[in-house]
C-alpha cells in the first residue's frame, strides 16, 4: 500500500483505461455533466476539499513529480477559481478536507516520507491557517473526514501501516479528540464518503488487497454507526457489480439528499456513476462521467450543484472539472 503514495496515485498495477463510458454499453442513463473551469492551478491527485459560504476550497495533492501545498477557491457563480493562501502544513497528498461550522479542516496525509497526523483550521474571512491540536488516532493517509451539524468533525479509516475502521471526533470549541464508535467492521484505505443531513455515509475502499463492499451511515446525532444494504444492492438486479461498483479512489458529494459516487479504480479506471437514496437504501446507476476514467478526483457541492475535479488517468494528472445534472438527458455537446 505505501508503495502507491509514493507514486501518489500513479496506478503503478494499472496499464490500461476501462470501459464503462456511453460508447461501450447500449444502456441509456439519466444525467448529464457539463464542463466547468478548469482548475486554475496545477493538475494533480489525491488534493484535499471542503466548502465554506457556498465556495469551494481545494488545495495541497500530488502533480506526478512533487507534493504540494497551494489552495484555491471555486466561485459557482462566477466560474472561477482564486489562489488563496497556501496551507501552513508540509506538503502532502492523501490528506482530509471537511467543513465544521464556517471553518475548513485539512490533516493527515502522506509527504512522501511519513504518514502524518497534524491537524489545521483555514479561516476564510482571514484567509488564513492556524494549527491546531493534531490528530489523536495513528498517522495515516487515505483516510475519510467529514463535518456534521453539531459543529463537530470526524476522522475515520485510512492506512498507518494496517487498514483501519477507527473514527475520531473532533470539538473545534475545545481544540480537543476524542474517540468516537468505530464501525461495525469494514476496515478500508481510500474509501467515499458524502454527507447527508446530519449523517455521514461511507463505503467503497480496499482492505487486505480486495475491493469491499459492505456500507454503513454515521448519525451525528446519537454518534452510532448502523450497516446499510452491500451496495451489491442496486436497482437494477441483473447489474454485475464486479464490473464497475466496488472500488477505491472514487469522488463523491451529496445534493438534493441523494449521495453520488463517480470514477474511480475497480481493477481498472473506472468512468462509472451512481446515485444513492437513503429513503430506499438502493443505488441507481446514472450517465458516467464524460471526463477522462480517473482515481483520486475530488467532489464537492454548493448551492445543491455536484462537482468533480482533478485526478490522475494513466500515470496523468488532471486539472478539468465537471458538474453533473441528474434529472437532464445526456448532451454530448456540453
Amino acid at each position: 500500500m505505501l508503495m502507491r503514495y509514493l507514486k501518489g496515485y500513479s496506478l503503478l498495477l494499472i496499464a490500461s483505461l476501462v470501459a464503462c463510458s456511453k460508447s461501450s454499453t447500449t444502456t441509456t442513463y439519466v444525467g448529464n455533466w457539463v464542463k466547468r473551469s478548469e482548475f486554475e492551478g496545477v493538475a494533480r491527485s489525491g488534493a484535499a476539499s471542503f466548502v465554506i459560504d457556498n465556495k469551494a476550497y481545494v488545495g495541497t495533492g500530488y502533480d506526478g513529480e512533487n507534493r504540494l501545498q497551494d489552495f484555491w477557491a471555486y466561485d459557482v457563480d462566477l466560474n472561477q477559481w482564486t489562489q488563496k493562501a497556501p496551507f501552513i502544513g508540509s506538503a502532502r497528498n492523501g490528506a482530509v478536507g471537511m467543513t465544521i461550522g464556517s471553518k475548513g479542516y485539512v490533516g493527515t496525509g502522506y509527504d512522501g516520507r511519513d504518514k502524518l497526523k497534524d491537524f489545521y483550521e483555514y479561516d476564510a474571512t482571514t484567509n488564513s491557517w492556524a494549527q491546531k491540536a493534531d490528530f489523536a488516532g495513528t498517522a495515516r493517509y487515505g483516510a475519510v473526514g467529514f463535518g456534521l451539524k453539531n459543529n463537530l468533525g470526524y476522522i475515520s479509516t485510512g492506512y498507518d501501516g494496517n487498514w483501519l475502521k477507527d473514527n475520531w471526533e473532533y470539538n473545534p470549541a475545545t481544540n480537543s479528540w476524542q474517540q468516537a464508535q468505530s464501525l461495525t467492521s469494514g476496515k478500508r484505505t481510500d474509501a467515499s464518503v458524502f454527507v447527508i443531513g446530519n449523517r455521514a455515509y461511507v463505503c467503497m475502499g480496499t482492505a487486505n488487497s480486495t475491493f469491499v463492499n459492505d456500507f454503513y451511515v454515521f448519525d451525528g446525532d446519537s454518534k452510532n454507526w448502523t450497516q446499510l444494504n452491500y451496495i451489491d444492492n442496486v436497482s437494477d438486479s441483473s447489474f454485475d457489480d464486479s464490473y464497475n461498483f466496488k472500488g477505491s479512489g472514487a469522488a463523491s458529494f451529496a445534493m438534493n439528499g441523494k449521495g453520488y459516487i463517480v470514477s474511480g479504480t475497480k481493477g481498472s479506471l473506472s468512468t462509472a456513476v451512481w446515485e444513492y437514496d437513503p429513503n430506499t437504501d438502493r443505488w441507481t446507476q446514472k450517465t458516467d462521467f464524460e471526463g477522462a476514467a480517473r482515481t483520486g478526483a475530488c467532489g464537492f457541492s454548493i448551492k445543491e450543484r455536484g462537482f468533480v475535479v482533478l485526478g490522475v488517468s494513466n500515470n496523468m494528472p488532471l486539472d478539468d472539472m465537471r458538474e453533473f445534472h441528474p434529472f437532464e438527458e445526456y448532451n454530448k455537446n456540453d
